[in-house]
């Protein structure tokens, strides 16, 4: 079936449309709000800061692609039967989590160099060196999945296109290395007793906020990977799927997890949360102070 032409609000049902319906233009705003917020506060940090920027800037650039997403989808809901419109919101939405998790790989090499190598001892620098490229070879696959999507012709009784068979693939990537960093992670705060209450051992205010800051990244991998799959889910039954077009579903499982993701990693911003003093040093200092003490003099 193919998509009538020169339709409008007034001429043609919402379900002729490219999105099944349209779009909620005040949760649009809301998501809009959020990410132009994220991006200011990116920018700031930038600025003022000049740490972490690998970091910072991968966060920036997938909530820019966001808020175009979303800039988009406030478009559609004027007129939801313009193509390039439906094509930017479905492909930006669809690609701007890659920025966030190669942003969060960033952060366990950090976190090992505080905490130490853990269960797997691998060397902290490993992480973001293998990580970030299974990252970057998740976008090109989803980017090529949809430059070849948007080319194919549009069927509205569903089925899987070669494009969408190409994202799918990408979006699985992303799950799979997001699953391992997972494990991977556990591996190196397992060990210590950040998280297990001991009598001989206080922590320090170092060792509160990386606590902090390892639930909330542990939450950001949940919500990121719990999004992935959905769309994986969605493009497994066509791009005009039943859940292609459900936009409750799309809010629920793909809005608010990137958004609350995004939102934890930006404002609880490492530079504030992971310390830079790695953790054994500052025991080694607090054994020698103890043995000069009981030393006799």
């Amino acid at each position: 079936m193919d998509f009538p032409k020169d339709c409008t609000l007034d001429t043609c049902p919402l379900s002729k449309s490219y999105y099944g319906y349209r779009p909620n233009l005040g949760i649009d705003i809301f998501f809009t709000i959020v990410y132009v917020a994220i991006i200011i506060r990116c920018i700031f940090v930038i600025i003022t800061k000049r740490k972490w920027l690998g970091y910072t800037i991968a966060v920036l650039v997938g909530s820019i692609l966001e808020l175009t997403g979303f800039v988009s989808r406030i478009y559609g809901y004027v007129n939801p039967f313009v193509q390039n419109g439906w094509i930017i919101q479905y492909s930006f939405i669809t690609f701007a989590p890659v920025f966030m998790t190669a942003a969060i790989y960033v952060c366990i090499g950090r976190i090992a160099d505080y905490l130490g190598r853990g269960s797997f001892n691998i060397n902290p620098r490993l992480y973001a060196r293998v990580f970030i490229p299974s990252d970057v070879v998740a976008l090109l696959v989803q980017s090529s999945g949809g430059a070849i999507s948007v080319t194919e012709d549009f069927n509205l009784s569903g089925g899987i296109s070669t494009g969408q068979g190409i994202i799918i693939g990408g979006l699985a990537l992303q799950v799979l290395s997001l699953t391992i960093f997972f494990f991977l992670f556990l591996g190196v705060i397992w060990p210590t007793d950040l998280f297990r209450s001991t009598k001989t051992a206080k922590l320090d205010q170092d060792d509160r906020r990386i606590r902090i800051f390892i639930v909330l990244i542990i939450v950001a991998i949940i919500l990121i990977t719990g999004r992935s799959a959905f769309r994986v889910a969605e493009f497994s039954e066509g791009i005009f799927g039943s859940l292609s077009h459900d936009e409750p579903l799309f809010i629920i499982f793909d809005g608010f997890p990137v958004a609350i993701a995004t939102s934890l990693m930006v404002w609880f911003h490492p530079i504030n949360m992971v310390p830079t003093t790695p953790r054994a040093s500052k025991f080694t200092g607090q054994e020698l102070r103890f043995l000069h003490e009981r030393l006799p003099q």
